[in-house]
């Protein structure tokens, strides 16, 4: 059997850039971007070795911002030097409430050879305040180029789980498996 694969949380604190994702913003976004910035090492620790010599996969993303969500399969690639997770368009009213400064948290297991799905949930201040602040104070002065790993047996790991849960056993099995 396997050993079990711990998990990492990636919090990206988003930025103008990022926000082309979202339909609700594209027509004010000024960034041509429609994927959300990842870097290196956060892609170096996400990805199996192999993937990520390769540049990357599509890999089966969930996304949950308050009560909308949305599964498909996301590119998390290399794109020239710089890493992004992109993908379709993100629809949903609900999006045009996310901000720059606002974040997503990427929840996987590390070295994920795209076998398992990748969790990410969205959190803004306008909708989602009192988690927005526990997410911040947590984070803050944890930032390099607006992302922070966290490792499975740290306690900010713990704290950031308690806001927001990995991929339940029943969901991470695709349709049809």
């Amino acid at each position: 059997m396997a050993p079990r694969r711990r998990e990492i949380i990636v919090v990206r604190s988003l930025t103008d850039s990022d926000l082309g994702l979202f339909k609700e913003h594209r027509k004010s976004a000024t960034s041509k971007q429609r994927a959300i910035a990842l870097t290196t090492p956060v892609a170096k620790q996400l990805l199996s070795p192999e993937l990520f010599v390769a540049g990357g996969i599509d890999m089966d993303c969930i996304c949950v911002f308050g009560t909308v969500s949305n599964r498909e399969p996301r590119n998390i690639g290399k794109v020239g030097k710089n890493w992004r997770l992109g993908g379709h368009q993100l629809i949903g009213q609900e999006f045009a409430e996310l901000d720059s400064k606002d974040f997503m948290l990427l929840r996987s297991v590390e070295q994920n050879d795209a076998t398992r799905p990748v969790m990410l949930t969205f959190v803004g201040r306008r909708a989602q305040s009192v988690m927005h602040a526990g997410v911040v104070a947590i984070v803050k002065d944890k930032l390099h180029q607006s992302v922070a790993i966290y490792q499975e047996r740290s306690p900010a790991f713990a704290g950031l789980a308690a806001l927001f849960p990995s991929v339940p056993a029943g969901v991470a099995l695709k349709a049809g498996t």
